[in-house]
């Protein structure tokens, strides 16, 4: 199998420019590669949760998630998340990131925009359209036996079809995209909205001004706001706010990180500023904030 997650820590993001890495095995063959898959940490890769042999559980931001017999479980990179029983064999693991993904335009735009792996109010698990468990076990039994074989062109067609295949269909039977996946969006908007994306990613922490997003996608501000509106059916400022805010609210649940040291990655010149901006869109302070993500990892 192919080595390609090291010296993962809970600082690292998703790398929307360079990789190109895909992984297919169970629980247990996960476990002995990277170790320690049992501690909560920020992966920055896309996960399919196969649960092949029983109801499997899963650690998803300090919530216990049980799994149906058959059912699939979406994890994007954007969230903490650990194997409970990491030497089981409970679930089979699709693990990629974007740029094996995102092979044409469409797969980057669809890759960033399903909500199975990007909308953070839920969690999403989905029942295959084929009602066999026995069947979807054979298809990752083959897709696993091919990853050592990866490489090769063709071999990297059948795997990205395949995983291509599940999204999409868990997308619809979970309703899980969004109005903007299924409605015609002009393509400009489209790719003014991924590369808007792709940015916001790398530069969420110091830049929050559109002006800096419209010059680095060579359009104007007004033009990058219309597009994200028709894309999104929300303003770009408020995609950024949202971003800041999750990571926010991530950076006090899992980092060792104080305050005002939170503040300060996040790009607040002052903790009095942040804290202000957390409790107007959370509703707690920071610090009670983290507390009652501490009480919740306890019980």
């Amino acid at each position: 199998m192919q080595e390609f997650l090291t010296n993962m820590n809970n600082s690292e993001r998703i790398d929307l420019t360079t990789k190109d890495h895909i992984q297919v095995c169970r629980t247990s063959a996960l476990n002995d590669q990277f170790k320690e898959i049992d501690v909560s940490r920020r992966w920055p890769y896309f996960f399919i949760l196969f649960a092949a042999t029983e109801n499997a559980t899963h650690c998803i931001e300090n919530e216990k998630v049980t799994v149906p017999l058959g059912h699939f479980l979406f994890i994007g990179p954007d969230r903490f998340h650990a194997f409970i029983e990491a030497e089981n064999d409970h679930f089979w693991v699709v693990c990629f990131d974007y740029g094996f993904y995102a092979r044409t335009p469409n797969d980057a735009y669809f890759i960033q925009n399903t909500a199975l792996f990007f909308d953070l109010s839920k969690i999403y698990i989905s029942k295959p359209s084929i009602d066999i468990a026995e069947y979807v076990t054979l298809q990752f039994e083959f897709l696993e036996k091919l990853i050592d074989r990866a490489q090769a062109p063709l071999v990297r067609d059948i795997i990205h079809n395949a995983v291509q295949a599940m999204l999409i269909r868990s997308a619809f039977l979970s309703q899980g995209l969004h109005s903007s996946d299924v409605q015609h969006t002009n393509a400009e908007d489209k790719k003014i909205a991924t590369r808007f994306r792709e940015l916001l990613h790398l530069k969420y922490q110091s830049e929050k001004k559109l002006d800096y997003y419209a010059n680095a996608i060579k359009t104007t501000p007004r033009r990058l706001n219309q597009a994200i509106t028709n894309v999104y059916g929300r303003s770009a400022k408020q995609l950024v706010t949202e971003k800041i805010f999750e990571e926010a609210k991530s950076k006090l649940a899992h980092s060792a990180l104080t305050i005002k040291e939170i503040s300060y990655s996040m790009g607040f010149t002052e903790e009095n500023n942040f804290s202000a901006f957390f409790t107007k869109h959370s509703g707690y302070s920071p610090k009670k904030y983290r507390n009652l993500q501490v009480s919740l990892s306890m019980g």
